[in-house]
């Protein structure tokens, strides 16, 4: 973990360093927001006599972006810095063993992550307004995690997780952009983002949360003249 921290800072300060060589006039700030889909999960209770199931709702991104154009480098290289915010409500199921009376009950929460991301993408010329576009970035997130699972048949006991991990987090995406005036885009992409995992889930009894998050968002790109 300490590598890919180390990995992360080292590709941010990069990117940053970078940034000078651009024109003024290639640098530009955008927002975004859009629908966030966590995936689901699975995966054993303590001692591998049970099972857990977790169903993510659909959530919501929002974030903002600064960011300019290295086309003095590379024709249709852009690189950024990005802050976003995600949020997903999950329900979910558990089985804490197989016997004739097993443990059952529903697992209800959210998990939300921050995360600050230096992102590289590549616009593509194709004669036209529209520039599809692919990348990725790396960087630094926090996700929070507050669950409860609560049990059934009778019994009344109810376990809660609040907790919050901060680490390495990645994304990958792609998209378009299309000019519908001079220095203002609009987009749409999609982002595949990988995140903290939600560790020790309900004290480690449920093992792990994985944070992975697909994303569809629409963005508004302004050029800062």
């Amino acid at each position: 973990m300490r590598m890919k921290s180390i990995l992360a800072a080292s590709t941010a300060l990069a990117l940053v360093a970078a940034a000078p060589v651009a024109n003024a006039d290639d640098l530009y700030v955008s927002v975004f927001g859009g629908l966030n889909m966590l995936a689901d999960d699975s995966g054993p209770t303590d001692g591998n006599v049970g099972t857990w199931n977790s169903d993510a709702d659909t959530g919501f991104v929002l974030g903002g972006t600064i960011g300019t154009s290295l086309s003095k480098w590379a024709q249709g290289l852009r690189v950024e810095l990005e802050a976003s915010y995600r949020r997903n409500d999950l329900g979910g199921d558990y089985r804490t063993d197989t016997s004739a009376n097993p443990d059952t009950g529903t697992i209800l929460g959210n998990m939300s992550t921050f995360a600050i991301m230096a992102n590289a993408w590549y616009e593509f010329d194709i004669g036209s307004k529209v520039r599809p576009y692919v990348g990725g970035g790396v960087g630094w997130a926090r996700m929070h995690g507050d669950m409860q699972a609560l049990t059934s048949g009778g019994d009344s006991d109810t376990y809660t997780s609040d907790v919050d991990y901060s680490g390495f987090a990645w994304q990958l995406g792609l998209g378009g952009r299309y000019e519908v005036a001079n220095g203002v885009d609009v987009g749409l992409g999609y982002r595949y983002f990988n995140g903290p995992s939600f560790n020790d889930f309900f004290g480690g009894s449920y093992g792990r949360l994985d944070n992975e998050n697909h994303a569809v968002q629409v963005e508004l790109n302004i050029a800062i003249q």
